[in-house]
């Protein structure tokens, strides 16, 4: 079922433009379904001490209008029907009754010491589940083969980069994407997918390879050992 929390939004959350990031969107979605969890049970502290954690597989985004400092908003989120070992879960964001953001995201449930992936119905959750939203964006990241990428950069993971599971925050993967934008300042995200291929750990130098097709951006950053970390589809307002 839906669970929601309201925030106020904070002003360093906030980029040149006075806008919110994309980040930061994600991350009010994903401290809304910690929150659920850890209402709801199992939290995230409760699986890591049997042993396991969600590692998210991918995200689409769509944002429909900008966010800006002291704006109250209420976020939802909502497990959605799920089979094999991938976990649906849904978020909305809300202000004055308007919907601002949405997103539908896939998650996996590892073994952290054996890597084993749980499947669904080898866990039992607390929360029950919602109608799956259906977002204009694509279910799956695809970058086409006749799409020329080039190498932009790199991108090294540093210690503020990391989660409890010693990898980069995936929350904050839309500020490196970002990063990368040609002339960013003024510009606003409304709609981005992330697909998370391979993880990224401390002190990893990412090759971060990017085009531009009409307007759509596609990214795909590499690790030292050749594996892709991400491959990612950005839009721009």
């Amino acid at each position: 079922m839906k669970w929601s929390e309201k925030y106020r939004i904070n002003t360093h959350d906030c980029d040149p433009s006075g806008v919110v990031r994309a980040s930061l969107v994600l991350r009010y979605m994903q401290e809304t379904a910690n929150l659920q969890m850890k209402a709801e049970k199992p939290s995230n502290e409760d699986l890591r001490r049997d042993g396991m954690a969600f590692l998210l597989s991918r995200i689409n985004m769509s944002l429909y209008h900008p966010l800006h400092a002291g704006d109250e908003i209420e976020v939802f989120t909502w497990g959605c029907e799920s089979r094999g070992v991938s976990f649906n879960r849904c978020y909305q964001i809300r202000r004055d009754g308007e919907v601002i953001a949405e997103a539908a995201s896939v998650w996996g449930l590892i073994g952290i010491e054996t890597h084993k992936l749980y499947k669904v119905d080898e866990v039992e959750l607390g929360f029950g589940i919602d109608e799956p939203l259906e977002l204009d964006s694509p279910r799956r990241v695809h970058i086409p083969r006749d799409v020329n990428l080039s190498l932009v950069g790199e991108r090294t993971i540093v210690y503020s980069d990391l989660d409890v599971n010693g990898h980069m925050n995936n929350t904050n993967y839309p500020d490196m994407i970002c990063d990368f934008v040609p002339d960013m300042v003024g510009k606003r995200v409304i709609s981005l997918g992330i697909s998370f291929v391979n993880e990224a750990r401390l002190g990893e130098v990412l090759k971060v390879y990017l085009a531009n097709n009409d307007g759509q951006y596609y990214i795909r950053t590499v690790r030292n050992d050749g594996l892709t970390n991400i491959e990612a589809i950005l839009m721009l307002e």
